[in-house]
């Protein structure tokens, strides 16, 4: 039976388009034109996310993938790490820099979203902004607002690592092999943002192996590329994203 992904699917924001940012979020536009716009033209979080693309863009020129690795668990530590809990009630208080009606109502269900009262906001973002966003240091975004985004991300990763370990499984039992399922791996960490691929270390040379073997033996290959990938998202993170199925808004 063929197993295909229907979750969110990760994209490089080389790959987005115009109409499909602007399908997700209304006027937020791709990417790629944040650069070639006025700021007149965007609405806020466009604007936010302009200014923490060039951050962004900034920090992976001037760091190798070991240090964004280092810096992504420091910045992940902070969002889901015991000193997030110690300071939660002023994270929860915690206000954007803006009069725009659109930004505090936002910011706030980011909030309400994380304490189990509303959906996220940052559902429908693409895989890049939300990135840009969870790992932003320049005090654009509030606390929660980053903490919703690398939610969100968690979910869509935990999501595909499930459907990704079975593709593997049913692939092995039909044919011998999990070659198709092993460069679909590939291309999903090579098409993560910079400082999400990193966390994944030399993911690189562990598929190569695994692609040029002729045999595999199942156990082994079960605790290590496998365990790979279903295991090394942040454990607070994947915690944090399997409570969303308990996180959703009372209807009462």
């Amino acid at each position: 039976m063929e197993i295909k992904y229907t979750g969110v699917p990760v994209r490089s924001v080389h790959a987005l388009t115009a109409q499909e940012s602007s399908k997700a979020i209304g006027q937020l536009v791709d990417v790629d034109n944040f650069f070639e716009l006025d700021s007149a033209d965007l609405s806020s979080l466009a604007t936010a996310l302009s200014a923490a693309a060039e951050r962004a863009k900034l920090r992976d020129s001037q760091m190798s993938r070991s240090d964004l690795a280092a810096l992504a668990a420091k910045l992940s530590e902070r969002l889901f790490g015991l000193g997030y809990e110690l300071g939660k009630l002023a994270h929860d208080a915690e206000i954007p820099a803006t009069d725009d009606p659109e930004w505090l109502v936002r910011a706030a269900q980011a909030t309400d979203f994380i304490n189990g009262k509303a959906n996220n906001p940052f559902a429908l973002l693409s895989q890049e902004q939300l990135s840009l966003i969870a790992y932003d240091e320049g005090g654009t975004f509030t606390v929660n607002e980053r903490k919703a985004a690398a939610m969100e991300t968690s979910r869509r990763y935990c999501e595909w690592s499930v459907y990704i370990c079975r593709k593997m499984d049913a692939e092995r039992q039909s044919n011998g092999n999990s070659a198709e399922s092993l460069q679909e791996i590939l291309s999903y960490y090579r098409g993560l943002p910079a400082i999400e691929e990193a966390q994944f270390g030399n993911y690189e040379v562990a598929i190569m192996m695994q692609l040029n073997a002729t045999e595999i033996d199942w156990p082994e290959f079960n605790v290590s590329l496998v365990d790979m990938v279903a295991n090394k998202w942040p454990e607070q993170e994947r915690t944090a994203a399997n409570l969303e199925l308990d996180n959703e808004p009372s209807s009462s």
